[in-house]
């Protein structure tokens, strides 16, 4: 694809990477901390975001990977208790699927399709709407995750595009 395309690829894992370390130091009950309309609690939304995004990947490369339930089509908030591997942990996961959808972006034609898995069931799938699933789905949660931040008394990451001129890409020439 283009590199403008890329480009908000890149965006995404950075500013996946920002939400995650603002998290790695919070406490076990913020982590549990659970803001009424958001997915679930701060630490479920975190591992569902890691665990969406790697089947996203898997579907990419046309890999089945381990997914929701066929019936309901989306993963189920989990308990605390069964939150899992750490943020540090999940923000390494997180990274090298961002770093793939970097990797696949760049590689992948615009009219591709590929053999992947939806709802349980064999099915073709346009890449281009993994991709945009990837943006909207990351987008929406990392809003959660900075909302309940927010609630919780913390200052979340700036994550927006300006922010990401700033530090990433910086001045412009001229």
């Amino acid at each position: 694809m283009d590199a403008g395309f890329v480009a908000l690829f890149r965006h995404h894992a950075w500013a996946s990477d920002r939400l995650f370390a603002a998290c790695e130091g919070l406490p076990a009950d913020h982590l549990e901390f659970v803001v009424q309309g958001t997915f679930g609690g701060l630490g479920a939304t975190l591992r569902h975001l890691v665990e969406a995004e790697e089947r996203y990947v898997a579907g990419l490369r046309g890999q089945v990977a381990p997914g929701p339930d066929a019936a309901g089509g989306i993963d189920r908030p989990v308990p605390p208790e069964a939150l899992g591997p750490s943020v540090r942990v999940l923000r390494r996961r997180a990274a090298a699927s961002a770093a793939a959808l970097v990797e696949l972006a760049e590689k992948t034609e615009p009219d591709a399709v590929v053999k992947a898995t939806h709802l349980g069931e064999p099915a073709m799938v346009r890449a281009i709407t993994f991709f945009i699933q990837v943006l909207d789905h990351g987008g929406e949660h990392r809003a959660q995750v900075r909302h309940s931040l927010t609630i919780l008394g913390y200052d979340p990451p700036d994550i927006d595009g300006w922010a990401y001129d700033e530090e990433v890409l910086g001045p412009v020439a001229g």
